[in-house]
């Protein structure tokens, strides 16, 4: 059996500059496939755990699907670049062979399930901000998060950040201990903004100190491993003692704040691969994404008052998640099964877009007290997929629901006939569903409101204060589509009042999916299930918003 293996590992600058800092708090946000969870996470988070045996780090995510599906796969990975092999080095979500004699953490882990065991007992836990009970009772020396900018900062700071604390009479002595590390792409909601604010927090001339004394002290290691006489190698070794001991004491208290774009990785991504994300990505999203320009998303847009956090929540069914008895998600078939917010035993309603570059659906069901938009979907044209392919997808994934019914929602745009087809858009949609031995109640709601009317209908639905307007509740993860095309709708003063901004949708450099289409969609459906409650002419497409 091989326990070690030799590896040669390149870094890009910011990676290199991180590990040179090595502070006790790290925030960075870079750009996309910048090398975070491959550099600093990977190697911070192994650091940690290699000088902490039987410590324990939190490993922090949102939700804990997001943990199991885009924060887990790329860190395992990474350690595995790092030389670490699973099932020898680390353990995940399962108990460790009792034949590797590995000692327990300090605080022994009662679920494995929910950790990774390091080789020397250090443990890994999963804490998640939708499963707050898995942050309870526990003392951690190290937290690590990517995607940090999804994080509710404030739950964080009053759930998550309180156990990083305690065995001081185990670690208290070395400057990794309690040490935060927290990774993410550029924040476009103002809620992601707290991250940005670290900038103030790091001393650039001690952070400078570091940096040469590293330096320094690498090159003493480097003379040490070469020297031949005993002399030499013994004032070498106090050197490197000396200078380590001033290091850890600079390190303690040090945070370290950060900021790299695309480009610093481009030795790696080429050229090409940046040309190509210029081609798919709008612009501000080109910006924050790759370029790591900070362009925090404006509050004067059509639906300025949407909240990323208040208005929208997570619900994953982990008891089906969890059951089919596999560590990672890579090969579950995502459908309505694991979605918690589905009311069984009731039609879900639908709405929809018809632009020629994209077909969007929005779905959703009222409760008590909200209305659930539960999904988002799309096809595009660049895909070779129509109409009909954006049915059967809805179809296959809520497959498992136990009632195959829909309340369609349209309006006059799905009302008509052209050269191209004898049946209607909303015949088509009827004819699909159908097929795919699916009912369909079809409601038409008439004309489209004017722009005008839905911006001030929609300041009164978020604002919550019209006890007319039912609140209403996007699920965050399966809605992501439509919130981005929601956040990044802007609003033009026209003739009549306030318009959306429809100019993205004529800009080929805009992706499709990232213009108004499916606000539109949304506004359809809202408008067809409440249109009795807050008065709306059909004739005249007229509300009655105050």
């Amino acid at each position: 059996m091989v326990l070690y293996k030799d590896v040669k590992l390149w870094w890009n600058k910011p990676q290199q500059r991180s590990i040179y800092v090595s502070a006790k708090e790290e925030y960075g946000v870079w750009g996309r496939a910048t090398g975070k969870t491959q550099g600093p996470i990977a190697y911070r988070s192994s650091h940690a755990a290699n000088v902490m045996p039987r410590g324990a780090t939190g490993v922090v995510g949102t939700t804990y699907m997001q943990l199991l599906d885009r924060t887990l796969p790329p860190l395992i990975k990474s350690w595995e670049r790092l030389g670490y092999v699973e099932d020898l080095h680390f353990f995940v979500r399962k108990k460790p062979p009792a034949a590797f004699k590995i000692k327990p953490a300090i605080y022994p882990v009662l679920h494995y399930e929910h950790s990774i065991t390091w080789y020397n007992g250090h443990v890994f836990h999963l804490i998640s901000q939708d499963r707050p009970g898995l942050a309870n009772g526990k003392n951690v020396d190290a937290i690590i998060a990517d995607e940090a900018r999804f994080l509710n900062h404030q739950r964080y700071m009053d759930d998550i950040a309180p156990i990083n604390r305690g065995n001081l009479e185990y670690f208290g002595q070395i400057p990794e201990h309690h040490m935060i590390t927290m990774f993410t792409d550029m924040p476009t909601d103002p809620k992601g903004r707290w991250i940005l604010d670290k900038r103030e927090q790091m001393d650039s001339d001690i952070v400078t100190k570091v940096v040469r004394l590293q330096y320094e002290l690498n090159i003493l290691e480097q003379r040490f491993s070469e020297a031949t006489t005993t002399e030499s190698r013994k004032y070498l070794y106090r050197k490197i003692r000396e200078y380590g001991a001033v290091l850890g004491h600079l390190r303690k208290g040090l945070v370290y704040y950060s900021e790299a774009s695309s480009l610093d990785n481009i030795q790696i991504l080429g050229e090409e691969q940046i040309r190509q994300w210029r081609r798919e990505l709008i612009w501000p999203v080109f910006r924050a994404a790759v370029l790591n320009e900070r362009t925090i998303t404006t509050e004067n847009g059509f639906y300025h008052l949407l909240d990323s956090d208040y208005h929208t929540y997570d619900q994953f069914d982990y008891g089906y998640i969890e059951s089919q008895g596999i560590w990672l998600p890579n090969g579950l078939v995502k459908d309505c099964r694991m979605d918690a917010d589905l009311i069984k035993g009731a039609p879900i309603d639908i709405s929809l877009d018809y632009n020629s570059k994209i077909k969007s659906l929005v779905c959703g069901q009222e409760t008590r007290n909200f209305y659930r938009v539960l999904k988002s979907m799309y096809v595009k044209r660049e895909d070779r997929k129509v109409l009909d392919d954006l049915i059967d997808e809805f179809c296959t994934y809520y497959k498992h629901h136990d009632t195959h019914h829909v309340m369609f929602y349209y309006d006059h745009t799905a009302n008509v006939t052209d050269a191209t087809r004898l049946e209607t858009l909303a015949d088509m949609v009827t004819k699909r569903f159908e097929d795919n031995q699916w009912t369909v109640s079809r409601i038409y709601i008439g004309q489209q409101p004017t722009h005008a009317i839905r911006y001030r209908m929609w300041e009164s639905i978020l604002a919550e204060r019209d006890t007319r307007f039912m609140s209403v509740r996007f699920n965050k993860v399966n809605c992501d589509s439509l919130l981005t095309s929601m956040q990044q709708t802007g609003v033009r003063v026209g003739k009549n009042g306030f318009e959306k901004d429809k100019r993205p949708e004529q800009n080929s450099a805009v992706k499709p999916e990232d213009a108004p289409h499916l606000g539109d969609a949304m506004d359809t459906l809202y408008i067809g299930k409440f249109n009795t409650t807050y008065g709306y002419s059909t004739a005249v497409g007229e509300l009655i918003v105050s």
